[in-house]
């Protein structure tokens, strides 16, 4: 399948047109105390929306509904299942060159210790303000379950809260990509690969259908994301963070 093949069925599936925000009131007037709730308190910490009270939760959530767009109603597999038999006749990829067209992949220095790679990956995500948030060391739960030795594969994951939250505000469905993944492993060689998922918005400058259009300032924000994360591979990779 072509390149453009792939993209009409991402469009189709992820872009429904006629998507927007919901538009909603919320209440003038109010007592001091809830607006004391809803203004910005970092020294509390992490909060949810249940942390406040019901009125002061009442117009949080019509806050949200203004900004954000509601999750879609699922696709049917019936569909789904259409939509790829339409697109197999045009393809010539197999399922691997499908996988592989979606990854972004970086074969590390042969020099490098697989933790030299993912100590340099650190270095650099914090010197591109990215934050770690999570560090799956897969290989782990394989060892264990087969009883045998394995290869190593671990994988980390990166996230600027601020920019996810305004792509969930634009799709909730986008949560299934967050936060940002990394997997270093080792293959049967002893080769250590760097691999994400090859997102890029960039595309979305040519989607037809309305609702498609990510904001301008979004827009820069993933693509300033996707170099992050890109520097952060080339980062593992050399060990030159």
């Amino acid at each position: 399948m072509q390149k453009s093949g792939i993209l009409v069925i991402l469009l189709m599936a992820v872009i429904h047109p006629g998507s927007g925000f919901a538009q909603q009131g919320s209440g003038t007037d109010l007592p001091a105390s809830v607006e004391a709730e809803l203004e910005p308190n970092y020294e509390a910490g992490p909060r949810l929306i249940q942390d406040l009270s019901e009125a002061a939760q009442k117009i949080r959530r019509q806050q949200l509904m203004r900004q954000s767009n509601r999750v879609m109603p699922p696709v049917p597999p019936a569909q789904k299942k259409a939509l790829f038999d339409m697109m197999t006749p045009m393809s010539s990829m197999s399922m691997r060159d499908l996988f592989n067209f979606m990854t972004a992949k970086i074969k590390a220095d042969p020099e490098l210790t697989f933790d030299d790679v993912v100590e340099a990956m650190e270095l650099k995500a914090n010197e591109v303000n990215f934050k770690k948030v999570g560090h799956n060391e897969f290989w782990r739960d394989v060892s264990a379950f087969s009883g045998l030795p394995t290869l190593r594969l671990e994988i980390l994951q990166f996230c600027d809260a601020s920019v996810g939250r305004r792509m969930l505000d634009f799709s909730p469905e986008f949560s299934v990509f967050i936060p940002c993944r990394i997997t270093v492993m080792e293959d049967a060689t002893g080769e250590i690969w760097l691999m994400t998922l090859d997102w890029d918005v960039s595309w979305l400058a040519r989607a037809w259908q309305p609702g498609s259009r990510l904001d301008p300032e979004l827009v820069k924000d993933a693509i300033r994301i996707r170099d992050a994360m890109t520097q952060i591979m080339q980062a593992g990779a050399s060990g030159d963070w």
